[in-house]
């Protein structure tokens, strides 16, 4: 038993040592959660102003149980208000593009029909925006007539590469691209 109980002690060393390094990574997270949080609110709010062409939000707050209010001048949470499919757009890009810049992380944007949903001010802001700030490359899906003549003109000097694919219907819904 005397054996069995020297020869464990390597292993019983190790689990102590991953328990401390366990306990270490919690203590991290609680302090570290509420400063990462804020920083989301705060980036947040720098990208919705550049995305947005009303100036209604003055600030986005994001509390620790990740709820979100959206302040307008007199602290009014703006987000009681109906908004709209454009609107909506503009705040879950926002979104998306703060968890990108709070991360660090430069990863590629694939966007499907970016601006389906936006008037004519808004969809020169998320170009701009996506074409300037978010990673390496920017995919963006779109319609034909969604990004031409003006809205082309923005991001031209970053596009890479274009295609044009065209869906060939074979039976029932099913089909291929060219």
């Amino acid at each position: 038993m005397a054996a069995r109980h020297e020869s464990a002690q390597p292993s019983l060393a190790r689990a102590a040592k991953a328990e401390q390094i366990a306990t270490l990574i919690g203590d991290a997270i609680e302090d570290l959660y509420p400063k990462y949080v804020a920083r989301l609110g705060g980036e947040m709010t720098a990208v919705y102003k550049q995305l947005a062409h009303k100036s209604l939000v003055k600030k986005i707050e994001i509390a620790r149980d990740c709820t979100v209010k959206l302040l307008g001048d007199k602290g009014h949470d703006i987000r009681t208000m109906d908004s709209s499919a454009g609107e909506n757009q503009i705040f879950a890009l926002s979104l998306i593009a703060a968890i990108a810049n709070v991360s660090g992380t430069r990863i590629p944007f694939v966007m499907d029909t970016p601006l389906a949903r936006l008037d004519t001010d808004h969809r020169s802001n998320v170009l701009r925006y996506f074409a300037a700030h978010a990673g390496e490359q920017v995919i963006f899906l779109s319609q034909p007539d969604e990004v031409n003549g003006e809205y082309l003109r923005v991001i031209r000097d970053r596009v890479g590469k274009a295609y044009h694919i065209e869906f060939e219907e074979l039976d029932n819904g099913v089909g291929k691209a060219h």
